[in-house]
């Protein structure tokens, strides 16, 4: 099995597409360019730590979880910012990101 096989790592890859989507949607989103910056890496975060962690023991890899949720939860802030300041609809993706996180954790537990 490789990370590529993981359904959260998919799920990770997919949710960055649909961040990215929601920020090129919208003018004047694409001028704050530290909010733009700011959830492209957290969003980026989730799957690049899923990946890293992989690769590595069992400990390394509950750790990196950990990290990896913990970047999906700074998402779902992140567009709740989004929603108040610009007014944009970001509750689905919010959910897709809460989803994703217990996924993460429900993951992580089973690992011994």
């Amino acid at each position: 099995m490789v990370v590529e096989d993981l359904i959260i790592y998919k799920k990770s890859l997919n949710l960055i597409k649909s961040t990215y989507s929601l920020l090129r949607k919208n003018e004047s989103l694409k001028r704050d360019f530290s909010l733009c910056d700011q959830i492209k890496r957290s969003s980026i975060s989730v799957s690049t730590n899923i990946s890293e962690g992989y690769g590595r023991s069992k400990k390394y890899f509950k750790n990196f979880l950990g990290i990896a949720s913990g970047s999906a939860n700074e998402t779902i802030t992140l567009l709740q910012i989004i929603e108040l300041v610009y007014n944009v609809n970001t509750k689905q993706l919010q959910e897709d990101y809460k989803f994703l996180a217990k996924q993460i954790s429900a993951f992580s537990s089973r690992l011994n």
